[in-house]
């Protein structure tokens, strides 16, 4: 056979051949140049929780009044209330300082839940840990600006709007730091 036989066979036998798709490219899939961030519901990315709070109220209070009577020496009984010039003196001070501070550092993978209109993403997610019979839980919900995710998939609990952190705890240690009903009873009544 001829080599131009053989590129004709060739030439026959692939435009034969039905084309399938075993493109790199597939309808759906995110851009090939891009870093795979969430872009709408049903996304998932990091919350990078750093949150530091300290808070304190310190509040003074000073009242005072006065009236007085006062009976000048020489008054008749006829003129004794012509004569008398009353007098009263009440003073209250009080005080109070209250002062808290909370800290909570870890990471929580949360879902894209909607995106809202103005192109913010309303974002939730919960994590549970239970170690030794204690069982930990963070519920973080908010709003983030889809530009405010870092090329990684995260983003920091600074950058959220409207946001609710949530962690409690059950177990024998939490149980413990509560006060039973016959404490609670006996510190109202004393």
């Amino acid at each position: 056979m001829s080599r131009v036989t053989v590129f004709c066979v060739l030439i026959v036998l692939f435009l034969s051949v039905p084309l399938q798709g075993s493109s790199l490219w597939q309808s759906g899939s995110q851009s090939l140049f891009s870093d795979p961030i969430a872009r709408g519901e049903g996304d998932l990315l990091t919350v990078v929780i750093r949150e530091n709070t300290q808070a304190s109220h310190e509040a003074d209070t000073n009242t005072g009044q006065g009236l007085g009577i006062e009976v000048n020496p020489g008054v008749f009984l006829s003129d004794l209330f012509a004569g008398l010039s009353p007098s009263y003196s009440d003073y209250s001070e009080s005080g109070g300082r209250t002062q808290r501070s909370g800290s909570i550092v870890g990471e929580i993978t949360v879902e894209v839940i909607e995106v809202l209109d103005t192109g913010n993403f309303r974002i939730e997610g919960t994590k549970g840990i239970t170690v030794d019979g204690e069982h930990q839980e963070i519920t973080l919900s908010g709003m983030i600006r889809p530009e405010d995710i870092e090329k990684d998939n995260s983003i920091e609990s600074s950058r959220l709007a409207d946001v609710d952190i949530s962690y409690t705890g059950k177990g024998v240690i939490a149980d413990k730091q509560r006060r039973s009903i016959l404490e609670w009873l006996l510190n109202w009544i004393f």
